[in-house]
Formats: structure tokens, sequence, C-alpha cells
């Protein structure tokens, strides 16, 4: 007896929704299963074009884009496209200079008119933003992964609440001041590694009136204007030493802040000054060996730890004598505190912490007087 192929007896609306998490390859291929699966890929609103589409086209720009655009004709040009996917790394296309560009802004410009929400990019070589990105009124999501920014473009994207950059190489500090200016209901950025070619002196950045989430992790030359991300509920910040103002976080209730490898203990303190709301703090120490000051007790203890901190974690924890006083200092000031989780993740046979080591810092941690009755000491 022939077994029932439950899978194609589903409804339309399903198998769609399950084609949705391939990739636009893979999609494809199914079209060859059966009469059944040949037209439900041309009504999938998602294009994921990857590294394995480069790869089954004989990892030829030309054939690639052949079926980069075949895709976009065949499926219904009357239906809108929600998100489109664009993921080529040069460990698999190399940085070659024959990627052509021009196809890929062609591309890129199709998808717009189509009337695209969400936009994952990431070509093998830095090359520019296609302008038409910039004044797309109907983007929701943006993400981009190494492009450029090389001319002022005006940005108008009204629509937009996440914007993504990794590895951005822009030219002036006002092409990006214009980036935030032109995404006002912005409500989740992330910066990582942004490269500027001169400084923000005389730049004017606005505070972004709706962020709710900022992750930074950028380039040690370039000093990222803190106040357009002083709004935020939650902050994921690395602190670079020579980071000496901050902004006031009025409505941080989440810090994961990663320290640099010459911890200034003051500018913690001075940042958790900022912090009048702060309920949770994550703290990562640097993941190599470093160096630090030394611990001195602040003459004042920070309205956050005093009365709204409560969760308190520290990660990659060597032991060391300056990271202990900062965890009673916590401990000892915090009076609605009600845990605070040691968590030695590292790193090496020099840092990792011995049974013997963990028992006596555990003992002095246990001992020492605590603000809130409430609090757990976990030690991971």
């Amino acid at each position: 007896m022939e077994t029932q192929d439950r899978i194609s007896a589903l409804p339309d609306e399903i198998l769609c929704h399950i084609l949705s998490f391939l990739s636009t390859n893979d999609s494809f291929a199914t079209s060859l299963l059966s009469k059944r699966w040949q037209p439900l890929w041309l009504f999938l609103s998602i294009i994921d074009l990857d590294n394995q589409t480069f790869i089954q086209n004989g990892r030829s720009y030309t054939f690639f884009f052949k079926f980069a655009y075949g895709i976009l004709f065949r499926c219904r040009m009357q239906q809108p496209l929600k998100i489109a996917r664009f993921h080529l790394t040069p460990r698999v296309c190399g940085y070659s200079n024959d990627f052509p560009y021009h196809l890929f802004k062609k591309w890129v410009r199709i998808i717009i008119q189509r009337g695209i929400e969400q936009l994952y990019i990431e070509i093998p070589r830095a090359l520019e933003v296609p302008h038409i990105i910039w004044s797309c009124k109907t983007l929701v999501v943006l993400k981009l992964y190494r492009l450029s920014m090389d001319v002022f473009v005006k940005v108008h994207m009204p629509a937009l609440k996440t914007l993504h950059l990794d590895f951005l190489f822009i030219s002036k500090s006002q092409y990006f001041a214009e980036i935030f200016h032109g995404c006002p209901n912005l409500e989740d950025f992330r910066a990582y590694h942004i490269f500027l070619d001169n400084k923000l002196e005389g730049i004017e950045f606005q505070t972004m009136p709706k962020l709710v989430k900022a992750d930074l992790k950028l380039d040690y030359v370039f000093e990222f204007p803190l106040k357009v991300v002083s709004n935020v509920e939650h902050l994921r910040f690395f602190l670079k030493l020579k980071k000496e103002s901050f902004p006031m976080f009025e409505n941080l209730i989440h810090l994961e802040l990663h320290l640099e490898s010459n911890i200034q203990w003051h500018l913690v303190i001075k940042m958790l000054n900022h912090c009048p709301k702060l309920e949770t703090v994550m703290l990562h120490m640097p993941a190599e060996p470093y160096s630090c000051t030394s611990w001195i007790c602040p003459q004042f203890v920070p309205e956050c730890i005093a009365s709204q901190l409560k969760r308190c974690s520290i990660f990659n924890y060597t032991g060391r004598r300056s990271e202990m006083e900062f965890t009673k200092y916590i401990m000892q000031n915090s009076r609605a505190l009600q845990s605070m989780a040691i968590r030695n993740t590292i790193i090496g046979k020099n840092y990792s912490l011995s049974r013997q080591n963990k028992r006596q810092m555990l003992q002095e941690l246990v001992m020492c007087p605590k603000s809130s009755t409430h609090c757990k000491l976990f030690f991971k």
C-alpha cells in the first residue's frame, strides 16, 4: 500500500510558511518534487540569497545574478515582498574586484520598488550603500554588513524601527548624523565597527526619542556620541579607556557593559552614576589577560546601586582583588539587590580558578555584609 504523503496534503498557506525558512535556492528546488510543489515557491514573500546559492551557480557572479533576477521576475510581481536577504561573504567569494556592483544596485532597486519591509545585506567588499535604500518608506528592518557611505545622501526612512550597521565605512561624520536624522521612529540600533574618516567635532547628533535598545561595539578611534542612545531601556556597550563623559540614561534599566583590557574602575562607577533607574547590570571582564587600576572605594553611592539595582552578574571573573572589592561594594550598598552572580567562564589555564580559590572567594563573599536581606549569591 502506497504511503500517504501527509506533508503535501497540507494547505498551501502552511507549506509556504515551511518554505519561508529555507534559502531561495532550496525552496526553488522543492518545485522539482511534484506538481503539487511546483508553484508554491512562487507565492513566497521572502527572498534569501546566500553563499550556497553562489556556490550552486558555479561560483560565478554572472550565473548568480541571473538566478537572482530570475527569482524576482518569476515570483508574482503584484505580490509585495516582505523580506530580502543578500549574504555573500569574502570567505566564500573572496575579496576580488569583480563583484558586479551595477547588477547588485539594480537588484536592490527592484526589491525596494516591490515594497520591501525587511532587508539584510552582506557583500564581499565595502562598496557604497545603494542610495535608494536611504529613502525607502516601507523598510521596517535594515541590516547592513560590510558597506560604505561615501557621499552625502538625504535619509528618509519614516517606518524604520530596527537598524543594524556592521563594518560600515563612512567618509564624513555628517553622513552618520544624517542617518539618525532620517530615522525618527528607530527603536533598535546596533553599531559594530563603524569607521569614520574624520572626527565628530562640530557635528550635531540628536537624541533618538523612540529608541529602546542599543548595542554598541565600535572602533577605538571612533568616539560614538552616546547622546544618540541616551533614551534607551536596554544598552550593550563596550566601555573604552578614553570615555570620560556620559549623558544621563534616564530610562535605562538593563546594562551589559564590556570592559577593555585596561580597566578604569572610576569610569565604571561614573557610568553607573548616570543610570538612575538601572535594575540589571551585566559586567564582562576582558577575556584576555588585562591590567587595571587599583580599586579605590568611591566616596558616594550611585542612585541606581543604592535603591534600584536588583540583579548583578560579573562574567570572566578572575579573582583579582579589584574585582572582589567591586563585588563587595555592590552587595554592601544595594538595598534592592536580589541576585549577585559570579561567572568564571574563562579563559586559559593562567586565569582559571582552582577549586580552593573558588571556595576561599565564595567564603569571603558570603561573609560580606549585604544591604539586601533578599540577595542570593551564585558562583558558576
